[in-house]
This record gives structure tokens, sequence and C-alpha cells, in this order.
């Protein structure tokens, strides 16, 4: 029997297939619970190996809600609230806009740009640790404090947009967030919450632009026994590592992201 448009590689390579989608899921998992979703970024870019872009959207969004709701639980009561408010306004904005140039957005600049900007972020992140200069952590953090609409309308609103069209909200959501110093359990619960929220306000629009089908739900629900493995590394990872050591696998993260994002294109 013929695989439906998309899904040929299901049939023709199967365990190539189910391996390419377990990373998937486990990038996600491991990353909400535990780093607060940067590193979720890549799951698409992982089963882009096995399914087209609008057919893995489908299948990772439904997975993407239910780690949400279980690291919101987890990390429910570890959150910076306004931060949390001014995220969830402008990413939602983002999100409005993305709809509306789902089918004129251009792919490759949007990912040029993120890819560029986490890279640039990441650098001057190793910078900062290798010549601290004369602003210190915490004068950094009441820098951006004063910005914090500004930087929320270009970052969030950027995140909104990219997770719409590809799911890889976590790069422009860590550019606006990390600087502001939060401890990795406030970070984590923040990003978490902004995440379920942005991830939740899509499913409407996704139905309307024809990204669900029963066999993405398929997929996705045979792909649910992994997230519990996953959820329980990332947090086990959180618990055991400093603020310090947390800040800089995040910046570790994002540069990898970056770089993965620019060479992709090439």
């Amino acid at each position: 029997m013929n695989q439906p448009v998309g899904f040929e590689m299901m049939a023709d390579a199967p365990v190539f297939f189910w391996v390419m989608a377990l990373a998937a899921v486990s990038a996600v998992a491991i990353s909400k619970s535990g780093f607060g979703g940067a590193l979720g970024s890549l799951s698409i870019p992982i089963l882009l190996f096995v399914l087209p872009p609008k057919t893995a959207l489908g299948v990772m969004l439904p997975l993407f809600l239910i780690i949400d709701v279980w690291v919101v639980y987890v990390w429910r009561q570890m959150l910076n609230r306004r931060i949390l408010l001014i995220m969830c306004l402008f990413g939602l904005l983002g999100q409005l806009v993305g709809w509306l140039l789902f089918d004129y957005l251009s792919d490759e600049l949007l990912t040029s740009l993120i890819g560029g900007v986490a890279v640039i972020t990441a650098l001057n992140y190793l910078r900062r640790r290798i010549w601290p200069g004369r602003h210190t952590t915490s004068e950094i953090a009441a820098i951006v404090k004063r910005h914090i609409w500004q930087r929320g309308f270009l970052w969030c609103g950027l995140s909104g947009l990219s997770s719409f069209v590809s799911l890889s909200g976590g790069i422009p959501a860590q550019v606006f967030l990390l600087p502001h110093g939060l401890a990795r359990q406030a970070f984590v619960g923040t990003l978490c919450v902004y995440f379920f929220v942005i991830n939740i306000a899509k499913i409407p629009f996704y139905f309307e632009v024809g990204i669900f089908s029963g066999k993405t739900l398929a997929i996705s629900a045979l792909l649910v026994p992994a997230i519990p493995v996953g959820v329980f590394i990332g947090r086990w990872l959180n618990a055991r590592m400093s603020d310090r050591i947390f800040y800089d696998i995040s910046h570790a993260i994002l540069l990898v992201m970056g770089g993965k994002l620019i060479f992709g294109l090439l």
C-alpha cells in the first residue's frame, strides 16, 4: 500500500524514520524540561530528514503541547511574571504576523537572520566571559530591564513569528531572556509557560492553513511514550548544575543552533 504524500520515508526506511522522529521528540522534551526550550528548535531540522516541512509541523505541535503541559506543571512556581507577560504579549503578536505572512514569508531570510543573531549573541557572551569589561552581569541586567518593552517587541515578536512558521522560536526568546540574569529555575519556568501560551494559540491557525491531518496526529500519538524519558533527563540535568554552568551551556547551545541554521542554508 502506498503511503500518503510526504510519508514515503516511513515505508522506504522505517528504522531511519523512527530513529529521527524519536530524536526530534527527545530533543524537545530534554530541552523544555531542563534548558527552557532552545535545544527544542533542533526538532524540526531533525524531522526534515524524513518529512516535508508542513507535515513535520503537524507532527510536532501536538507533542510540543503535551511536553508544555508537563513542564509547566513542574516549573509553575518558578517564573518571572512581569517578564512572562511582556513575552506573551509580543509573542502572540508575532504569531499573528506569522499567520498573515505564512504563504509569503521567506524561510531562508528568517532562518539566516535568527542564525546570525544567535551566533553573535553567543560569541558576545564568550567575549564577556574572557574579558568581563566594565559592566557586571547585574549591571547588564539593569540595562536590559530599562529597555524591556523595546527588546520584547523585537525579540519576542520575532520569536512568535518564527515559532509559527518553523517551531523555532527558542532562539529569539533566549536572546531576549538571557541578559536578564534570572536564576536558572526562573529562566526555565518563564520560558516554559511562554511557549505553552504561544503553542496553544497556534492550534486554530494551524487548522486553518491545513497543517494537521489524521496521519500526522497518528504519528504524534505513537511518539508520546518518548516524552517522559526526555522530561526526566532534562529535569535531572537542571538540578545538578550551577547558574554559571547553566548559562554557559545555554549559550553554547545557542551558538550550535545558530551555526546549524546558517550552514544549513549553504
